[in-house]
């Protein structure tokens, strides 16, 4: 029971794979936004000297010019709503009340684009800071830290305003001892869409008295996005949240009218983010990034619909101006000349040349270019707005054209900001992808791999060779930090760099021993230009967007090629499972539609989660249940070699339907399908406590029939890990989505099925390879952050643990593609694991230098980094898929010295 060589050194390259990617993330990922700066009263222009020429100055009155303009501001941020529920007649017909005000032209509504990632988190920091978060945020959202960067909130306390807060608690965590008072509601309940948000309306009743003391009370509702990540945006619980919504504004507004106070109070209602058409967010599809910005002023006509778009940044501020606070010194916003309404022109034209006094000082310090046309109109506009000042007599024309000069510079600094925020480190990325390729030659030239011990000398050598480089170049990499941490990391890069170096036996032999006869065979011919052209298309952002198309025609060229085969060698049999395979597939495909080509068509998916074909997607479920517990029956017959049935035997068929039948009636209680007959003693019997009862004795039966079997021909090997493929089967039953539930059993007879021939390892693996990732795109991933279902996390869940919400989501996105990869080493078992771990490595490492070279494309943050987050999943996801495989080899006995050629 001890390990082998060729186990230990397939388990030090994957630790060296997840090490390179760790290291790229790292260099890839700005961590944070190192601006530590505040603004206060004293950055507040007071002068405008535009040359040197005039003998002085113009001295402000900043007291008469920036001031307080509002009494009251009411933040109500929906968390999900879509720009489309204000505007579409589908959705605002459940919205009189503001669609009413909005017709009436008595309140604005921008449309506001947001930037990627489109989670909570990051967004709230976009709406308080006025900067675009990293994208690395999205990965932090889970986990959110307090703001470091200046922001609305500071401000408001540090000019002694007092800011009530009631919801997502992500706020509390994001500004602590901010708020004199609050009441947070967990975001991350997902089933519930009533309660999180009765604890929100609930303080209205005390806040929304004529004694109130706040000056600023944010509202954050979850149910509207929790409704969107159970049942998309055309959900059946949608009208009644969209209609509880309009309430709540309709009792603001009538709280403000009421108000008897010389100041108008404002009511800013917006969304963190949208929706997709098929629910859920993170991504950058169109219902995603454009929500609403709904501004309400008491007694005042503000526009109506405005078709102009802002950004989501360009909130701070204008609220900043209107509460005569100091604007976040960090904010990349532009001010937003509608919400400025209730200033006089004086007052306007100071708040915009305020605004870009703030936007040159971030410009500068990120090294803008002076001659850019965009800073020959803020040069223009300080000109033009102090010989405006120093004129007697003045007119409004004119002051319209210095406001436009002012917003021509300002959206050229905001823009030039934003795209400095992301700062790379080359240098790491570099030694990363270096890492990565020396683990690619090593798989591909595993058996002549020999790792030994490293010279101390060597290690010093090349640490002075480091220090000699970062010295010469002046390089800002953090390799080039000679703190102990950084010395620590840079030792352990060297290390893994010299024993990967001498490594090597003849580079890429394995290739050259290849027999002719490999590459006659038709199938080997086909599968590898199809992995060739797979990794090709990954230099395309169009490609990455609609990877799932790419698959489903190589897998379906493929099946083709079977079917002709086994037609015209006569196994007509063989030729009929072939078609039914394809058949197969083909439905699976329409079961959920992804990719921006497919954005917004009806799939079949959504066609049975119709309230009026709940019965057909009753049948459907009970097909595809039915199709597991046969796949568990046969699996378990695999696993007694064709022993007489026993005791044994007969409890774990009934705990298979146990498991199966409360899955059923878990999915009643949640009204996806229709109840059963004797629905109400079912439901005591069948529920999912006893779920996981019969699975854990499962575990127990499954465990106990492993250690009976004998060592003879892998049996107990073979034995351990078809209990496995049956127990994760059972888990993804629960997991996924009732529409879903046959895709499971369409995976074990797809894998069955290329048993039935016997192909070389390379060609068994690729094949093992796309069918991993087209079963992850068959329910409804994508390689868009925004498809990522976490429903699934909250199942049997009375109270929020993030360690079992994220097993929870991990095996449901990436249980499908690891049933695979178990039927892989089924078959092949130590050659096809090593096989399968050079072929994710190769997609690593080609990717990685696709990220470099594309560092600054236009889709970096929307398309490419999503896809990046994936691929760094699926390494550390075949990582301890490898562990697992060869534990359970090392234990059950099995040889990897026979399966170790291709």
């Amino acid at each position: 029971m001890r390990l082998t060589k060729q186990s230990v050194t397939l388990l030090y390259l994957s630790s060296c794979t997840i090490f390179a990617n760790l290291l790229f993330l790292y260099g890839f990922f700005s961590f944070g936004y190192n601006d530590s700066r505040t603004s206060t009263p004293n950055d507040i222009p007071s002068t405008i000297w535009p040359n040197q020429n005039d003998s002085e100055p113009w001295r402000f009155d900043t007291r008469r010019l920036y001031h307080k303009s509002v009494n009251k501001v009411v933040l109500m941020v929906i968390d999900g709503i879509r720009y489309d529920f204000f505007t579409e007649y589908e959705y605002n017909v459940n919205m009189p009340f503001s669609t009413d005000l909005i017709k009436q032209n008595r309140s604005c509504l921008f449309r506001t684009r947001v930037n990627s990632p489109t989670v909570t988190m990051p967004r709230i920091k976009a709406l308080t800071t006025g900067t675009v978060p990293n994208f690395i945020d999205l990965v932090l959202n889970l986990d959110s830290s307090a703001v470091q960067q200046d922001s609305i909130i500071y401000q408001a306390r540090a000019a002694h305003k007092q800011v009530i807060f009631f919801g997502d608690e992500t706020w509390l965590k994001l500004f602590p001892n901010s708020f004199v008072r609050h009441d947070g509601t967990t975001s991350f309940y997902i089933s519930d869409s009533t309660e999180v948000d009765n604890n929100v309306t609930r303080h209205l009743e005390n806040e929304l008295k004529p004694t109130a003391d706040w000056d600023i009370m944010i509202l954050h509702y979850l149910g509207l996005d929790h409704i969107g990540h159970t049942g998309g945006p055309r959900s059946k619980l949608m009208p009644n949240k969209l209609s509880e919504m309009d309430n709540i504004i309709r009792r603001i507004v009538n709280y403000m009218d009421s108000e008897k106070s010389e100041l108008p109070s404002v009511l800013i209602v917006c969304g963190d983010h949208g929706m997709r058409d098929n629910g859920g967010h993170g991504g950058s599809s169109t219902g995603e990034v454009v929500v609403p910005l709904f501004v309400y002023f008491k007694n005042n006509k503000c526009g109506g619909s405005i078709k102009e778009e802002i950004m989501q940044t360009d909130f701070v501020p204008s609220i900043s101006v209107i509460m005569g606070l100091p604007i976040p010194s960090s904010s990349t916003g532009k001010l937003i000349n509608k919400i400025l309404q209730n200033l006089n022109i004086n007052e306007i034209l100071f708040a915009y040349h305020y605004n870009s006094q703030q936007m040159y000082t971030n410009y500068i310090s990120k090294k803008g270019l002076m001659n850019k046309a965009f800073m020959k109109d803020y040069n223009n506009a300080i000109l033009y707005y102090y010989d405006w000042l120093k004129r007697e007599t003045t007119s409004i024309n004119q002051a319209h054209h210095v406001i436009s000069l002012y917003e021509s510079a300002l959206s050229g600094m905001s823009n030039y900001i934003i795209g400095s925020i992301a700062k790379f480190d080359v240098f790491l990325i570099i030694v990363s992808i270096v890492l990565s390729i020396q683990v690619w030659l090593l798989l591909v030239d595993f058996d002549a791999v020999n790792i030994q011990f490293i010279k101390i000398s060597r290690l010093v050598y090349l640490m002075l060779i480091r220090w000699a480089v970062c010295v010469w170049l002046q390089c800002d990499s953090v390799l080039c930090e000679f703190t102990a941490t950084f010395n620590l990391l840079a030792s352990v890069i060297i290390t893994m760099f010299i024993i990967n170096l001498g490594s090597f036996g003849w580079p890429i032999s394995t290739l050259i021993r290849l027999e002719i006869s490999d590459f006659n065979n038709n199938n080997l011919f086909y599968v590898l230009p199809g992995s060739f052209i797979h990794v090709l298309s990954l230099f395309s952002s169009s490609y990455i967007e609609e990877e799932h198309q790419l698959l489903y025609h190589l897998w379906a060229g493929f099946s083709a090629i079977q079917v002709y085969t086994t037609f015209i060698l006569h196994s007509y049999t063989t030729t009929a499972k072939w078609i039914v395979s394809m058949i197969l597939h083909r439905i699976c495909k329409n079961l959920n539609t992804i990719g921006n080509q497919s954005s917004g068509v009806y799939s079949v998916g959504d066609w049975f989660r119709e309230s009026q074909n709940q019965i057909y997607l009753t049948i459907l479920m009970v097909i595809g249940l039915c199709c597991i517990f046969y796949a568990s029956i046969n699996i378990h017959r695999i696993i007694k070699n064709n022993k007489r049935f026993n005791i044994l035997s007969a409890i774990i068929f009934v705990l298979y339907f146990w498991t199966l039948c409360s899955i059923y009636m878990y999915r009643v209680e949640t009204k996806e399908v229709a109840a059963p007959y004797g629905y109400n003693i079912l439901k005591l019997i069948f529920c999912l406590h006893s779920w996981t009862i019969a699975w854990y004795l499962l575990i127990g039966c499954h465990t106990f029939l492993v250690i009976k079997q004998t060592n003879r021909n892998n049996n107990k090997f073979n034995s351990a890990v078809y209990s496995i493929i049956v127990l994760l089967m059972l888990r993804l039953s629960l997991l996924l989505r009732p529409h879903n539930i046959l895709v499971p059993g369409v995976l074990v007879y797809t894998c069955k099925l290329l048993q039935l021939k016997s192909w070389n390892t390379l060609t068994t693996t690729i094949l093992h390879y796309w069918l991993s990732l087209m079963f992850f795109f068959y329910q409804g991933n994508s390689n868009s952050v925004g498809t990522l279902d976490i429903v699934p996390g909250y199942i049997g869940q009375t109270s929020y643990d993030p360690v079992i919400a994220g097993i929870h989501i991990f095996t449901h996105t990436y249980g499908l593609p690891m049933l695979v990869y178990l039927f892989l080493v089924l078959d092949q078992k130590f050659s096809g694991l090593k096989t399968l771990c050079m072929l994710n490595v190769t997609q690593s490492c080609v990717y990685n230098l696709v990220i470099l070279l594309f560092r600054n494309h236009l889709f970096i943050w929307s398309v490419f980094s999503p896809k990046l987050l994936y691929i760094v999943m699926f390494t550390s996801t075949t990582y301890v898929f490898s562990a697992l495989i060869i534990i359970l080899l090392t234990l059950c006995g099995t040889s990897t010295k026979k399966e170790i050629e291709i």
